[in-house]
């Protein structure tokens, strides 16, 4: 097979597979941190009464053990991936100590020297020691406790099998390889875009972050830019070949001792399948994760469903194209996105006729789908017209300062923590429902057992390998003791 010489949008065009194309999986995972009233890291423990983190599958923990790490199912769509987020988020806040708030920013809340040391000195998760002990040195606990939201896609199996068979391929693993490998170039080298669209961290409120330089002026994101969740600057690793070589970049610098594993590579986006690359390799990747995104503070869910639709349309149509990107292209796309991130908020793009000309293309593609996408065109709109009504300029305009803007989302917290205890059944039906189900999904979330399939008639639940289908509410306990044993 050629390098980066598909033609899958011209073959999606030419044999009308646009409603094959609009499926796929969608998944959503975020980081938020526990804290108190006053704006400062929770000192609470994990709550003991969610299920182990060793094995559950949605509710875990990142670098603090403040930093509840939620991730969704694999669903039909990102709104439905988004309405599972807001299942576990109240799952969360419900088994939340006192007046534990969540904090609504990617950037952390400002940390005392006695935050710091409890970060650095508590740590419940034994079996990722060594990692965590690597990054404390490297990075800093400051940096590590930096937040974000990353996006699971997967492209229907259907779709890939109706490309193959169009194409003059002869292995269809090599085959969806090289189309996720397409689809990620493409993200890469728009990088640039969803910084401008979606960046949200134009502050830091500390001034212990070692990476993070002394900012006069706010900026769109220092999360997204070099200062944030960045590798070093000897670590290359692009997406200009394929993916043997994309793995072989990760792995040499692993070899050499400048990264831990590949869980240390911050790329824009990540492969996913099988553990092992060599594996991947060989079975398939399975997925892509797209790791550009700051959380949103005016969502509760900490991103809108607009915005999930604007993004959906964006992949789509990155799907469909058939450039191709050079090394020295990719490079250059890189300090584009670095340089937009380190903008003032209210700037407008360098590149502006670019987005532009996306902004036509992605309108146009949308007429293969109906209204579906209206909302997601009618925000980039809003945002590429008037920088102002993005997330990082909207942030700045309620909080101009770094001060002004710990206040801010201390208040928010708070005032979200009100609304769900004076709501909480109220919430609890509008997300769940009231069917024969609704209680029973909610303690399999609680506990760690899988969600696969949920109807007014039937739920579909599952521990590894073990899945039960239900028609009325049975006891978890009796379907999966091996959840409840001590």
């Amino acid at each position: 097979m050629a390098e980066n010489h598909l033609e899958i949008g011209k073959l999606i065009a030419e044999n009308n597979l646009y409603r094959e194309l609009s499926g796929g999986q969608f998944g959503i995972e975020i980081e938020q941190h526990r804290v108190t009233a006053e704006g400062r890291l929770s000192r609470r423990t994990y709550p003991a009464s969610l299920g182990s983190r060793t094995t559950h599958p949605y509710l875990q923990t990142d670098y603090s053990e403040t930093q509840s790490e939620l991730v969704t199912e694999p669903v039909d769509s990102f709104e439905a991936a988004r309405d599972f987020l807001l299942q576990l988020q109240w799952v969360m806040r419900d088994h939340m100590s006192g007046s534990e708030t969540i904090w609504p920013l990617s950037m952390p809340p400002k940390l005392t020297a006695d935050d710091l040391q409890w970060v650095d000195e508590t740590f419940d998760r034994p079996w990722m020691q060594d990692y965590r002990d690597w990054l404390a040195k490297k990075y800093g606990s400051t940096h590590e406790i930096i937040t974000g939201l990353h996006l699971n896609y997967s492209l229907p199996e259907t779709l890939l099998e109706k490309l193959f068979a169009l194409s003059d391929e002869a292995d269809y693993v090599t085959f969806k390889n090289a189309v996720y490998f397409k689809l990620a170039q493409q993200i890469a080298a728009h990088r640039w875009l969803f910084v401008y669209l979606f960046g949200a961290a134009p502050f830091s409120m500390n001034d212990t972050d070692s990476r993070v330089p002394r900012m006069d002026q706010p900026v769109r994101s220092i999360r997204t830019s070099q200062f944030g969740f960045a590798n070093d600057g000897n670590i290359r690793v692009d997406y200009a070949t394929n993916l043997a070589d994309h793995f072989n970049q990760i792995k040499t610098h692993i070899a050499r001792g400048e990264l831990f594993s590949n869980h240390e590579f911050y790329g824009t986006v990540r492969f996913k399948g099988r553990e092992d690359y060599d594996d991947m390799l060989q079975h398939g990747v399975e997925y892509l994760e797209l790791r550009i995104l700051d959380a949103d503070p005016f969502d509760p869910a900490g991103i809108s469903e607009n915005a999930l639709n604007l993004i959906h349309l964006l992949l789509l149509h990155f799907v469909m194209s058939d450039r191709e990107y050079s090394a020295t292209e990719l490079i250059q796309s890189d300090s584009l996105a670095n340089q937009i991130a380190l903008q003032s908020p209210v700037s407008q793009l360098p590149n502006k006729a670019d987005a532009m000309t996306i902004m036509s293309d992605i309108s146009q593609l949308a007429d293969h789908f109906g209204m579906r996408f209206n909302d997601g065109l009618s925000l980039v709109a809003e945002r590429i017209l008037t920088p102002g009504k993005t997330p990082a300029a909207r942030i700045i305009a309620t909080a101009g300062t770094p001060e002004a803007l710990q206040k801010w989302a201390t208040e928010l917290g708070n005032q979200r923590y009100e609304l769900f205890q004076t709501e909480h059944d109220a919430q609890f039906a509008a997300l769940f429902g009231t069917g024969q189900f609704a209680k029973l999904v909610a303690e399999a979330m609680v506990v760690g057992i899988r969600v696969k399939n949920w109807t007014r008639t039937d739920l579909t639940l599952a521990v590894d390998d073990h899945e039960e289908t239900i028609q009325v509410p049975v006891p978890l306990a009796t379907l999966f003791p091996e959840r409840y044993a001590d």
